[in-house]
Formats: C-alpha cells, structure tokens, sequence
C-alpha cells in the first residue's frame, strides 16, 4: 500500500483510510503497509504505528493486514512488532538489516530476537536491490525455520529460481509471496501463495483476476495480460517519474490522490500529461 502524504509532507491519514476503504470495497486479500511502496525509511515509528492504527480502524476486519516492522536497529524492530501485535495486524513482516553489510549471523540474530518478540506470524522480506541472500538456498531456509513463529517470506527478486528453490527447500512451512510485480503470474509456478506490489494500489482487480486465472490454469488469459500489465510497469518507470506517474494514475483511476512521496524521493519527478497517463491506463483494458 502507498502512504499518502498532504503538499507539506505529512502522512495523509484521512487519504489513507478512503483508501483502505477502496481496496476492501474492491475485495482484495489484504494490506501490507509500510513497505518500500510504503516509504518506510522516510517515516517515523510513530508515524508507523499510527498508520497501522488508522488502517486497521478503516478496515474494519473486512481484510487483514500484514505490517512491515523492518527497521535499522534491532530495538525499534521489536518495538513496532509488539505495537502491531495489540493493533490490529494479522501478521508482521521485516526486511533484513540493512547498510552495513550484515553477515548472516547477524542476519538471522535480528530475526529470532524479533520473532520472540510478536505471536504473529512472521515473514522475512527479501528486497533484492537491498539485500542479497548470501547463503546456499538449503543452508538460508535451514536457519529460517529455526526462527520463533516464522510464517514465510515475501521475495521481491525477479529471479524466480531462487524462489523456486526457497520453495523447494522450506515446503509447506514457508508461505511465499511474490514481491516483484513483473513476476505476478511466473511466480505462481515457482509456489508463490500470493503477491504483494506496488501497482496493485492502482490496478489490484486486474492483477487479482490474472493471478487467479494463472492457480486455475488459464495460461493464455494471464499470459495476455501479463504482457500488457509489464509495457505498462516499463512504460511507467523507464522515464524516472514513477510516483508521479502514480499519483495522477490514481486520480484519474480512482478519484483519489495521494500525494508525492516525503524528499528526497520523488523529487525530481516530471509531471505527466493526461494523455499520457490515459494511455497506459487504456493499454491495461483487455
């Protein structure tokens, strides 16, 4: 889910919520906050915890929420863990840490402590442009299992064979998710349970009906969509303004707008034509 923000860069709560609204009115599967799409290190854990309490509110139970807890120490991991216990997720989810070049000692340390610190279900986050798992796919699944109340991941990498062997090595013990939205249907094959992205936000119909057309075998229908929904994703992001893109996307889509993300990203976004933007919407119809 994107995190709207007002012109002077604060959270968008009363957006959010119209939001939540939207995408539980639109029979989704769930959200899953302060991802990347999220904008998760340009947020405090205050502002954090108050997004989670304002979804869960808007949602009212009618979908469940995954919240994203990663964060750059151990201690304020743990803390929005705990806070999302009482709040009203369904489950929590973490990105590795990140910067220094952890070992995967170090690694897998950060996800017991934070494990033993929430009853919900835990899935570790694998963002390929960040992390990088530097351990045999046997030997990394191996040291997960061993982590208190883990559920699964969500693996953003368009590598599907590292998928694939994740799959193969952790069984039905790892629920998998796909996290790189070009792969929504591919990842089916290598044992994805689901998808979590960030153009679901606008067009999440679409993309649920694809992906459930791919569980039920019909190659051809996810096949053609797949194509338009990835000259869609390229035509969006070759230009470098991606968030922009989204934001006038979505209002036209759905009558909502949700800012431009907090500085520095997003900043030197160009603005995007209307004709533009009707285009790649008009390219996504069937």
């Amino acid at each position: 889910m994107i995190t709207p923000m007002t012109p002077d860069g604060r959270v968008a709560y009363a957006t959010l919520e119209r939001m939540v609204d939207l995408f539980a009115t639109q029979g989704l599967d769930g959200l899953y906050l302060t991802g990347s799409t999220g904008q998760w290190p340009l947020l405090s854990g205050e502002e954090r915890r108050r997004i989670l309490e304002c979804a869960a509110g808007a949602a009212a139970g009618r979908l469940p929420i995954m919240a994203h807890v990663g964060a750059t120490t151990t201690a304020e991991t743990v803390a929005l863990a705990e806070h999302a216990a009482g709040a009203g997720a369904a489950a929590v989810s973490a990105v590795a840490p990140s910067y220094y070049g952890y070992s995967p000692d170090v690694v897998f340390s950060y996800y017991t402590e934070l494990g033993r610190a929430t009853p919900l279900p835990l899935f570790a986050y694998h963002l390929s442009t960040v992390n990088s798992v530097r351990l045999p796919p046997a030997d990394f699944v191996a040291r997960l299992l061993e982590v208190p109340n883990i559920a699964g991941m969500k693996i953003t990498d368009v590598d599907l064979y590292l998928f694939g062997l994740i799959k193969a090595h952790g069984g039905d013990r790892l629920r998998l998710f796909s996290g790189a939205d070009e792969v929504l249907c591919h990842a089916v094959l290598s044992g994805a349970i689901g998808a979590i992205g960030t153009f679901y936000n606008l067009w999440g119909v679409e993309c649920q009906r694809a992906r459930r057309a791919m569980v039920a075998g019909g190659v051809a229908a996810s096949t053609a969509f797949t194509r338009r929904f990835q000259a869609a994703i390229s035509r969006s992001m070759r230009t470098g303004s991606v968030w922009s893109f989204l934001r006038k996307a979505m209002i036209r889509k759905h009558g909502i707008d949700i800012g431009m993300p907090r500085p520095p990203l997003g900043s030197q976004d160009r603005p995007w034509s209307d004709e533009d933007v009707e285009s790649i919407l008009q390219s996504m119809e069937p």
